[in-house]
């Protein structure tokens, strides 16, 4: 099984990539998580990810599609944070076939609400107002065509419910597909 998980910033794609993984038997691939690594080590190229998405900016497809290649699991996965673009999903496509794409919207209040709370739990720098702002713009333009490019595979949730109905919503809606 290969899924993807889309969504605006904020709408919970993580934590339900996660407990997926967990339920369905599949790998999490998070790419946000794997850049950090990268920046946290100091490797070159995690330092020059950085500077795109701590601004609140996807990371050029080339530079991403470098770091990420090697990396991406084949099969049996949830890809959370990419693909982001359409020629990043095109790319993919063209080396492994995804069977479903979830796709979480939440509402921007509730979005801003959820991304102000982890930047005081976790400390996240890219979770300030400023970026969030930024984060949301760049989602509408650079991510959110790719609804349309997987129409066919989406699966549609309400990410405003809690994460315990997000998941339950997901799961009878993959048993449907």
């Amino acid at each position: 099984m290969r899924i993807i998980i889309l969504g605006p910033p904020g709408t919970g794609k993580g934590t339900q990539a996660r407990v997926l993984a967990k339920k369905l038997h599949l790998k999490h691939f998070n790419s946000g998580d794997f850049f950090r690594k990268e920046y946290a080590k100091k490797t070159v190229l995690g330092i020059k990810a950085y500077s795109y998405w701590g601004r609140g900016n996807l990371v050029p497809d080339g530079l991403k599609v470098k770091m990420l290649d090697k990396k991406l699991p084949k099969n049996n996965y949830i890809l959370d944070g990419y693909p982001r673009t359409l020629s990043q999903a095109r790319l993919l496509e063209k080396k492994q076939r995804t069977d479903n794409v979830i796709y979480i919207s939440s509402s921007k209040k509730e979005i801003f609400e959820r991304l102000l709370q982890r930047a005081r739990i976790e400390g996240r720098s890219d979770d300030t107002a400023v970026i969030i702002k930024r984060r949301l713009v760049v989602y509408e333009k650079q991510t959110k065509p790719l609804l349309h490019f997987y129409r066919k595979k989406i699966i549609r949730v309400n990410g405003d419910q809690v994460p315990e109905k997000v998941l339950e919503e997901i799961l009878k809606k993959l048993t449907k597909v």
